[in-house]
């Protein structure tokens, strides 16, 4: 197994670090203007994305990045690869028809559509029966009662058979709960999946904003992968040969606001307080989430100071350009002023940093020739 190939199969820190504010945006897109407020997520940093009063060269020692070389592999996409991101896309396009071959067995994931009637003691019961409408169903959803679906693995459309089923004794119904059903199943049909085919006259159809034909999508998702790839690569290099030698008390605390605010956000989303989610997720408090995940804390506090050191060191800023550019890249547009006014420049501008120092690190980079080995 090829490095390349052993980096793809771990979810990488990268993901999170460049998209780690999309990702904000993403979860608080739905959020109105009054519960997103209750975070400055600029407060702290400087104009240029920075935290205020940390020289963080001063907390850390760098690696000699500038003889970080690019291994060969990481700058080329596969056929392999490229074939899997349009798979990818092809399934967003996927559509449920009707199963038009009869002998086709129900297996588990098979999504089908079904008529029933529960009876207890041979009497039909309230809610048992779809009365002849039909009801769609995801064999091994688990949206019904524990052997339910189980039993309808192996058969076919057109079938009739009875299934025997027991009630949870914690049902919620007192007249079901514990007690043992018969269903006569009746399976009307199987639905399939339909998958395009990715054509020029499908891309100029349905893609056209985003490609020209298949040739410009094969490329462009070349281009994604080769950009992904030696981020990544170039990003875990960097962390993992950078020390941090002091960890500033204003950086944990930004982090630790920060997750705060977020755990709060999410909960007002589903009306709930901050506690009732934590407790959901298994935490009696906002201090036991903070110190479950203080490993993942800490390396976020490393995150900031490893960013910030190279970029002290190198001048780099995100301009006006590199901003318009990376939203461009990630939504489609250069307009990002709507993420100005809930999250601040600054903030916005610790995320493009970050882009704009591996594109820096990665254009000085020498290519090393992939071995024969």
């Amino acid at each position: 197994m090829s490095s390349k190939t052993k980096m793809k199969k771990n979810l990488t820190r990268l993901v999170c670090l460049v998209l780690a504010g999309i990702m904000l945006i993403g979860c608080f897109a739905a959020f109105t203007m009054k519960e997103v407020e209750r975070h400055d997520y600029s407060a702290g940093l400087t104009d240029k994305g920075f935290f205020e009063g940390v020289t963080a060269l001063d907390n850390v020692i760098l690696p000699d990045y500038k003889a970080f070389t690019m291994p060969e592999e990481y700058t080329v996409a596969t056929d392999a690869e490229i074939d899997a991101r349009v798979e990818e896309i092809r399934s967003t396009f996927a559509k449920q028809e009707k199963e038009t071959d009869t002998e086709r067995v129900i297996a588990k994931g098979d999504s089908i559509n079904m008529d029933y009637v529960g009876k207890i003691d041979g009497v039909e019961f309230e809610g048992g029966s779809t009365q002849g409408a039909g009801s769609d169903a995801v064999i091994g959803s688990g949206r019904f009662i524990p052997g339910f679906e189980d039993q309808i693995i192996g058969h076919k459309a057109g079938e009739t058979f009875d299934i025997t089923v027991t009630f949870p004794e914690d049902y919620g119904n007192e007249e079901l709960n514990g007690k043992e059903a018969v269903f006569t199943i009746t399976v009307n049909h199987l639905y399939k999946t339909v998958l395009p085919e990715i054509t020029d006259a499908f891309i100029a159809e349905n893609l056209k904003d985003t490609y020209k034909d298949v040739a410009d999508m094969r490329a462009k998702i070349a281009d994604q992968i080769v950009d992904a790839d030696t981020k990544n690569y170039v990003w875990n290099k960097l962390m993992d040969e950078t020390t941090v030698t002091t960890y500033p008390e204003a950086i944990y605390n930004y982090e630790v606001a920060a997750r705060k605010a977020n755990m709060e956000a999410s909960a007002s989303q589903y009306g709930m307080t901050a506690e009732d989610l934590l407790a959901i997720y298994g935490y009696e408090t906002m201090d036991a989430y903070l110190a479950e995940t203080a490993e993942d804390i800490k390396y976020y506090e490393k995150v900031y100071l490893t960013v910030q050191a190279v970029c002290e060191k190198e001048g780099f800023e995100a301009s006006e350009e590199n901003m318009k550019e990376y939203f461009s890249y990630m939504f489609g547009t250069e307009d990002y002023s709507d993420y100005t006014e809930i999250y601040g420049e600054p903030y916005l501008k610790s995320i493009v940093v970050r882009d704009v120092m591996l594109k820096a690190l990665i254009e000085n980079m020498e290519v090393a020739p992939a071995t024969a080995e």
